[in-house]
């Protein structure tokens, strides 16, 4: 028991998901558990003013309630930003295969700044200038890095060794194929969420009007129940 309270105020995951954001952990706690406690006091203040002592009563697990949704927020708001960069990043590679066709790799990486938008933006302009600094495979595995998802490693290291091997075609070839198997994937994997949610809405509607035929019943039984007592 002691170890479950402990888990819903000590989120084990919590500094490095404020840390994949670039916020700082000790001040976003502070900010949170302050911004948790004034909204608990005006709660039970409302409840104190407005009569209404169930508000009074339950102002703490508001305040609670606000506490927690503040990390399942974030956590929620990291999931979505990989989601996106995994949509983004077979169109990204797309256009700058066909800026390879008539440049270098690091060339058509600087042209591709103004073809892409955020988050990629931000990680492709690093990466030219990481290019700059290091001609190793490093930068690009930094990129890939921040995709976080294995595709993107593969993808970039046959990029880098394109960039070594810039007259050999094959290379090229290959990384279009793997773009265009990923790319497909995508697709397959936004078909079936569309069809995961197809299933869903009509269940959650009979459920729903399952949920108010069960209370109509029990209603009907009470008050069934109330005038036979009476």
């Amino acid at each position: 028991m002691k170890s479950r309270i402990m888990s819903f105020f000590v989120e084990n995951d919590l500094k490095n998901l404020l840390g994949w954001f670039g916020i700082d952990y000790t001040k976003a706690q502070k900010n949170r558990i302050r911004s948790s406690i004034i909204i608990t006091v005006l709660v039970l203040i409302f409840g104190i003013f407005s009569s209404k002592l169930y508000l009074s009563l339950i102002s703490p697990l508001i305040g609670l309630f606000y506490y927690k949704n503040q990390y399942l927020s974030i956590k929620k708001k990291k999931k979505n930003m990989i989601a996106l960069k995994r949509r983004m990043f077979p169109s990204f590679i797309k256009k700058l295969l066909i800026l390879l066709r008539t440049n270098n790799i690091y060339n058509s990486l600087i042209k591709m700044v103004d073809y892409t938008d955020e988050p990629i933006k931000s990680y492709l302009k690093e990466l030219i200038n990481e290019i700059d600094k290091d001609k190793s495979v490093k930068p690009f595995s930094n990129f890939a890095n921040k995709m976080e998802f294995i595709e993107a490693y593969q993808v970039m290291t046959m990029l880098y060794t394109f960039s070594e091997h810039s007259m050999n075609r094959k290379h090229l070839v290959s990384l279009e194929n793997m773009i265009s198997q990923l790319y497909e994937n995508e697709i397959d994997e936004v078909i079936e969420q569309k069809k995961r949610l197809l299933w869903l809405y009509p269940n959650f509607t009979i459920l729903t009007m399952l949920a108010m035929i069960f209370s109509l019943a029990i209603y009907m039984f009470i008050s069934i129940f109330a005038e036979v007592s009476f």
